[in-house]
């Protein structure tokens, strides 16, 4: 596991509404990857499998569509993770 996370990363994919877009935290690196869910191509689908694969143990979902997400969002949607 990463030693820091990014809160600006993780804040800025809490206020995401892209539909077209899924927002995962990356353990080990403590950054925020994109992954596009519709997008048709190998990488995308390597990408996208690569996130399934390690979900849960290297990769968390960050759920978007909050409205100006403050440190307390992001501590909270830490904390929920067990982070």
């Amino acid at each position: 596991m990463a030693n820091s996370f990014d809160r600006d990363q993780i804040r800025a994919a809490l206020s995401e509404t892209d539909p077209a877009c899924s927002f995962y935290l990356d353990l080990q690196t403590g950054q925020v990857i994109r992954v596009p869910d519709t997008e048709d191509t190998p990488e995308a689908d390597a990408l996208r499998n690569q996130v399934m694969e390690g979900y849960g143990d290297r990769y968390r979902y960050i759920p978007g569509g909050t409205t100006n997400p403050t440190d307390a969002d992001v501590q909270a949607w830490m904390e929920a993770e067990g982070l």
